[in-house]
């Protein structure tokens, strides 16, 4: 006669889900952070570029570097997104396989999301070209 095996319940470990969660959402923090920084620095450098002692040569090329700035902005907003991803993406497979009692994340991506609303990338990413397309407009102005 053989003896049934007992299913092994999944190990629920609610305190590692918080403990991920929380790290997920310092991500948030530093991701904004960072960004915001490189931003503020970014339109800095640009409102430095309209000093009139300057001559149209100097302007475009500190103009230039605030966007490249601006880009390094966007850039660094990506990375640590994809950091945001891989976590949520983690809490969700916890969530699935029943390691949790919690359901946070799936409960996020379940709410509808407002048909006009757009990624924070994107909206990143078009500013990126009107701040250039601002900067080459202000070079044709010769400003």
């Amino acid at each position: 006669m053989e003896m049934e095996q007992p299913q092994q319940q999944p190990v629920i470990d609610d305190d590692l889900y918080i403990k991920i969660w929380l790290a997920d959402q310092e991500f948030v923090k530093t991701r904004w952070t960072i960004t915001t920084f490189f931003m503020s620095v970014s339109f800095a450098i640009l409102a430095y570029s309209f000093q009139t002692n300057l001559t149209t040569a100097t302007a475009l090329a500190i103009r230039v570097c605030g966007l490249a700035v601006y880009c390094f902005a966007v850039v660094m907003y990506l990375h640590f997104y994809e950091h945001n991803k891989f976590l949520r993406k983690y809490l969700i497979r916890m969530e699935k396989l029943s390691r949790t009692t919690l359901d946070i994340q799936s409960k996020l991506y379940e709410e509808p999301r407002n048909k006009n609303q757009r990624s924070t990338s994107r909206w990143l990413i078009g500013l990126a070209f009107l701040y250039a397309f601002g900067v080459f407009l202000l070079l044709l102005l010769h400003l």
